[in-house]
């Protein structure tokens, strides 16, 4: 985590090397950011894809910093990485703190869609972390249009297996006031996991695209046994499951390289 702030550090010290985005809606506004290659060549091309990375909880799109140094990545794909509802730049409508998939899903199309029409209306590939892992696929379904295939990095996917910790039932009992306004948002959306897929199975087991999933069997937040089931979840897509032996939970920081792997290995199935 600290030479990831190290890299967030260089990328703000470069501003040539990135571009920040703000969608204003009529009441909520989105933001992410898109990597600009550093070389000559430009950075619209017929045979790219969009790769958006969308974070965990609580996170921001600097959890992604080093894919955009990357440039072999940014030479094979339009990279860009979002900021969902609520956090970073990105804001949510005057209401309830949007928790569940289902909201969340809701606010970030317009975003998707940004993306979509800024590169030849050409569908995107999502790389989920953690609560992006279950997001992506209620994505993916709710946007089919503007999305082509997704990789989910250590994220819930079984209800059965995302039971909140007690940790997170204690937090979740506390009044309000106590925990920190991101503390409270990311416990509350801890809490919405399990009802969010056990709601999202059925439209999981509809997906009919290419998804990659990475998982760590030395997982602390997320059960791998999720990952194990993932076969009777997503029962229509072309899915290929991969385990990483010594991995922990952040494996978006420590096991770039492998990340980095389960996008070409999607890319190759289109």
């Amino acid at each position: 985590m600290r030479k990831n702030q190290a890299t967030i550090k260089q990328l703000n010290n470069a501003p040539e090397l990135k571009e920040h985005h703000t969608l204003a809606l009529s009441d909520y506004s989105l933001h992410y950011v898109e990597a600009i290659p550093s070389h000559s060549e430009s950075n619209h091309s017929l045979d790219k894809e969009s790769l958006v990375f969308v974070h965990g909880t609580p996170g921001s799109w600097e959890g992604f910093a080093q894919y955009f140094l990357d440039e072999e990545l940014k030479q094979d794909f339009y990279v860009y990485s979002m900021d969902r509802p609520g956090w970073g730049g990105s804001t949510y409508p005057n209401s309830r703190f949007p928790s569940d998939l289902a909201a969340q899903s809701a606010l970030i199309g317009p975003m998707l869609e940004s993306i979509w029409r800024a590169n030849d209306e050409e569908k995107v590939i999502l790389v989920g972390h953690s609560l992006g892992g279950s997001l992506v696929p209620k994505l993916a379904a709710d946007y089919p249009h503007l999305v082509k295939g997704i990789v989910i990095l250590a994220g819930d996917l079984d209800p059965a297996l995302a039971e909140a910790r007690w940790f997170n039932k204690l937090f979740d009992w506390l009044p309000d006031f106590i925990l920190p306004a991101m503390w409270r948002h990311s416990n509350d959306e801890v809490m919405a996991i399990q009802p969010s897929l056990a709601e999202a199975q059925y439209l999981f087991s509809q997906l009919d695209l290419p998804i990659v999933i990475v998982q760590g069997k030395k997982d602390g937040l997320v059960r791998p046994g999720s990952a194990v089931k993932a076969p009777n979840i997503f029962t229509s897509a072309d899915l290929d499951v991969v385990f990483l032996e010594e991995a922990n939970h952040i494996i978006h920081l420590t096991h770039a390289e492998e990340v980095k792997k389960a996008i070409y290995r999607l890319k190759a199935k289109f």
